[in-house]
This record gives C-alpha cells, sequence and structure tokens, in this order.
C-alpha cells in the first residue's frame, strides 16, 4: 500500500510539475508574440522645425498643431554701409499658418510681400524611422501651389500667375547631434517671361523652360540642448536656354524652445517660396550676393 502511495504522490507531483512547465512555456510562447507584434518606436525627431532656410525639413508636426510663422528676408548685404548690409535694404516678408489636423499630415497658407504670392500648401509623412533601423529613414512628401496677385503685364490669361512645386524629402537622425536631409523637387510654372536675343543682325525671342527639377541637401549639428548649427545646398538641374538659375549655400544657427524656433542665417535666395527661387535665383554667393535671413515660428497645441 505504501508503495503505491508513494508511486501515486510520485506520478501527481510528476503531472503538477509538468503542468507547471507547460503554462510557464505557453505564457512565455504568448509573450513572444506580443512582442513581436508590439509595434516598433519612431526614431527622435531628427529636425527641430518644419522649416529650413526657405523650404522645409520632413519633419511634420503632431495632430492639432497650430503654427504661426513669419519668414523674412533682408536686402543684399553687397551694399555695405549704404543700407547696413541690407538691413535698411528692400526686404521681403511671408506670413503663414500651418495646421496638422490628423496624424502624419500638416496644411497650411501663406502670404508673401513680394510679387503678392499666396500659397497653399501641404505635408504628409510616407515613412517614418525607427529606433531599430529596421526603417533606415523618414521620407515626406512636400507640395504647394501659389498664386501671383501682382500685376505683370507679361500674363496673358487667368492662371498665368499659377505655380506648383513637389518634392520628397528624405530625413535621417544619426545621433543625438547629427541629422541630415536630401530632397529632390519638380517646380512648374504656368507662364515664363519671353527675351529677346540679338546675336549680330539675328534676333530670336527666348525663354526659359516652364519646368524645373533641383536637389536640396541639409545638415543640422546640435551645438546645445537648444542652439543648433545648418548648413544647406540648393542646385537647379534643368538646362534653361536663357537666365540659367543659380544654386544657393545656406549657412545659419536654430535656436529652439518647446513651442518656438527661430531661424537666423545667410543664403543667396532672397525669395521666399522654393519654387521661386530654383526657376528664377540670378544671386551668386561667391560674389557677396547673398542676404541676412530669418525664420520664427510659434506653435500651440489643442
Amino acid at each position: 500500500m505504501k508503495t503505491t502511495s508513494v508511486i501515486n504522490s510520485t506520478k501527481t507531483f510528476a503531472i503538477l510539475l509538468l503542468s507547471v512547465f507547460f503554462i510557464i512555456s505557453v505564457q512565455a510562447l504568448a509573450q513572444d508574440e506580443e512582442k513581436e507584434k508590439k509595434p516598433e518606436k519612431p526614431a527622435r525627431k531628427a529636425f527641430e522645425s518644419a522649416w529650413w532656410f526657405d523650404g522645409q525639413t520632413g519633419l511634420v508636426y503632431k495632430e492639432k498643431t497650430l503654427e504661426f510663422v513669419i519668414n523674412h528676408r533682408f536686402g543684399l548685404v553687397n551694399q555695405k554701409n549704404k543700407d547696413l548690409f541690407g538691413i535698411y535694404g528692400a526686404s521681403n516678408i511671408r506670413l503663414g499658418f500651418l495646421y496638422a489636423p490628423i496624424k502624419n499630415l500638416n496644411v497650411g497658407f501663406g502670404y508673401t510681400k513680394n510679387k503678392k504670392i499666396l500659397d497653399f500648401y501641404g505635408k504628409y509623412m510616407l515613412l517614418t524611422q525607427t529606433r531599430s533601423n529596421s526603417m533606415p529613414v523618414s521620407l515626406t512628401y512636400h507640395a504647394n501651389m501659389g498664386i501671383e496677385f501682382q500685376e505683370n503685364e507679361n500674363y496673358l490669361k487667368t492662371g498665368d500667375g499659377v505655380n506648383y512645386f513637389h518634392q520628397l524629402i528624405f530625413m535621417r537622425r544619426f545621433g543625438k547631434k547629427f541629422s541630415a536631409q536630401v530632397a529632390p523637387s519638380f517646380s512648374h510654372f504656368n507662364a515664363v517671361v519671353n527675351e529677346l536675343q540679338v546675336d549680330g543682325s539675328d534676333s530670336t525671342w527666348v525663354s526659359q523652360k516652364n519646368d524645373t527639377w533641383a536637389i536640396s541637401v541639409g545638415m543640422r549639428y546640435k551645438i546645445t540642448p537648444t542652439v543648433i548649427l545648418m548648413l544647406g545646398y540648393d542646385q537647379p538641374i534643368t538646362q534653361h536656354p536663357v537666365n540659367q538659375p543659380k544654386g544657393s549655400i545656406n549657412v545659419g544657427v536654430n535656436i529652439v524652445t518647446s513651442s518656438h524656433a527661430f531661424q537666423i542665417f545667410f543664403t543667396n535666395y532672397d525669395r521666399i517660396q522654393p519654387q521661386d527661387n530654383f526657376m528664377f535665383n540670378q544671386n551668386d554667393f561667391s560674389k557677396g550676393e547673398f542676404v541676412i535671413g530669418f525664420n520664427m515660428t510659434r506653435l500651440w497645441s489643442f
């Protein structure tokens, strides 16, 4: 009897032990499956502001964020002390608003002093860089439309003063301090001006092309948690028969808080719409033809 009791007790203990191991194994498998299903965390922000000199970074603000921005460009500094290095010269100013109605989408509008341009623009984040690098970059689509309200005798019909801009922004955060982005773009103007070109006894009317492809490169380096060095280069690619647009060199500093960003910089782009610069800029940085500019933003969350 004792032997049978011991055997039964041993069997019971073995069954209980196997049951415990089975339960633990099932729980472990369930936890592993939960870990596999758990979405990866996105990488921290590569840039602190949506603005980048005259253009945009790949940053898209979180939903229910409202941004007010002032873009300002002083006159060319090559006048030296005549207008205090352009500060008292002819300036260009844009005022704009942006809102994030849903996740990954920003929409906005603005009005620029020169040419009296009303613009509407949007950005949508297509891909987001992850902390594990399973997705190594973020990808944002940026587009805008500009409408010129300044009278222009060269515009013969309604719609001649309308232009469009499309851009893909590939952005990556490489570490706590360094981030970079590359952004190919396409600009279209419904109308461009014809110019009379005289060559000896021959003369002919020529004009720029209506479309321009371009590439932009930007890098930022955090000097301190709130002070950031900005470097940028923009280069039109399309070759035009006349008035070939020049690229730009951009150097600046970005000072940020949780709700403000203030950028001050040097650039040879004195226009504010990116397509306006890519199509028409004739300022040469190497010849001292550059301006002092700043962008100032204020954010609210609702």
